[in-house]
């Protein structure tokens, strides 16, 4: 049976309209999914009577209701699977909760450039080889109890890029590249995100 995937997303600069078609035709091209996509954060109160297994989320916003937090909290608590990609870290700056489910906040990035993803833990990622985009790298005030799966060295230590963790008792993966179309078609990229999905709505168990 195919898992079913509620898709957030929007933007036309940050994430732009080219990145954001080429995550949703990744997303598209996974036989084993069924994507309901979605431009508004409130369809997260959706999370509670849609049938879904995982929620992606790929967008930058300001702000978010308070129930439609609460939606997505008890879903990922209640055993849903949550993979926010890029920009979503530096969405509704105001509200902790939001980070506490993430597992880390953004707190600024450098100029855009290429940066190496590195592998450090395989587990689900195994296989994939180090890969190279040009992107945003992402810096994050992190909870350290995540699961760092790939990081880039930088001068001042390895940054994390993807990292996974549990959130009651449904799983999160954290994707940080993405505000460069390509980055989205990177094979490397791809692969993780792909894995990371699959991951987190437990295809597979």
């Amino acid at each position: 049976m195919k898992k079913r995937i509620l898709v957030i997303s929007d933007g036309i600069v940050h994430p732009s309209i080219r990145a954001r078609w080429n995550f949703r035709q990744l997303l598209t091209g996974m036989d084993e999914i069924e994507c309901v996509f979605s431009s508004s954060i409130g369809s997260l109160r959706s999370l509670s009577d849609g049938g879904f297994d995982a929620l992606a989320v790929y967008l930058h916003r300001g702000a978010i209701p308070d129930d439609a937090l609460r939606a997505l909290e008890d879903f990922v608590r209640g055993g849903g699977g949550f993979l926010p990609v890029h920009s979503a870290s530096a969405s509704f700056k105001t509200k902790s909760r939001w980070f506490e489910v993430i597992g880390g906040r953004f707190i600024g990035h450098g100029k855009i450039g290429p940066f190496t993803l590195r592998g450090i833990e395989q587990e689900i990622f195994g296989g994939i080889r180090d890969f190279t985009v040009k992107d945003e790298l992402y810096l994050h005030d992190y909870d350290t109890a995540n699961t760092v799966h790939f990081v880039t060295d930088t001068a001042k230590g390895a940054e994390p890029q993807v990292w996974t963790r549990s959130y009651g008792r449904g799983r999160v993966c954290y994707f940080a590249p993405g505000h460069c179309a390509p980055t989205m078609r990177n094979p490397g990229a791809v692969e993780v995100l792909e894995r990371g999905l699959r991951w987190v709505c437990r295809s597979g168990d």
